[in-house]
């Protein structure tokens, strides 16, 4: 695409940026293509999996694991239930 004559390791930011604005619309775009993938692809390791829909999604904390942690194996009444037990309908 550029051949050997750019050197990105010596340009600055501002540089990259302006080096890419002087390229046609159709290479920018494919360079933009290029950089979402390899983002996507590095994120992929970084706690992103894949739910029942085969869409990303977050890796969410083991909620269960944090009760336990804080209230030990006690049972806890489910307090909605309890809740709704206490309202006047």
């Amino acid at each position: 695409m550029w051949g050997d004559s750019v050197n990105f390791d010596s340009m600055s930011v501002l540089e990259i940026e302006q080096a890419l604005r002087e390229l046609p619309a159709q290479e920018r775009l494919e360079i933009a293509h290029w950089i979402l993938e390899d983002l996507q692809a590095a994120s992929l390791g970084e706690g992103i999996t894949s739910d029942e829909n085969g869409t990303a999604g977050p890796i969410l904390p083991d909620y269960s694991a944090r009760r336990r942690r804080i209230f030990g194996n006690k049972v806890l009444p489910n307090m909605v239930l309890a809740a709704r037990l206490e309202e006047r309908w």
